[in-house]
């Protein structure tokens, strides 16, 4: 789950309204993991880590906490055929996030570059 927490933690941490930046409580534990994982601390040592961000996200009364379960938006080029699919993706690949693809790739704020494209298989 902790991979999945860090795709979720980057990509709210590029939305400034975000509680995870908008709490201060809130913003400097994230900030904390992010330096962690910017130092090669494996996921599963942080697993205490999110756990605490997450209390702190549901006591500040944001009831989604670090879930991805925020909205359903269907993947692009998902309709009739089998076409190429690509999506960005972690460019560290320290976790799953990922993002359809854009002609100007948001940033992965954990590491500092622009989410990278990748194909995805079956």
């Amino acid at each position: 789950m902790t991979a999945d927490q860090l795709a979720v933690l980057c990509q709210r941490l590029g939305e400034n309204a975000d509680p995870v930046r908008a709490v201060d409580g809130v913003r400097a534990l994230a900030e904390a993991i992010v330096e962690r994982v910017r130092d090669g601390v494996p996921l599963d040592e942080l697993a205490d880590d999110f756990d605490t961000l997450e209390d702190r996200l549901l006591a500040a009364g944001y009831a989604a906490g670090l879930s991805s379960v925020r909205s359903y938006e269907p993947l692009p080029g998902g309709g009739a055929g089998h076409p190429v699919l690509s999506v960005l993706k972690c460019p560290g690949g320290s976790c799953s996030r990922i993002e359809p693809p854009d002609a100007d790739p948001p940033p992965c704020l954990v590491h500092r570059q622009p989410m990278a494209a990748a194909r995805l298989r079956s």
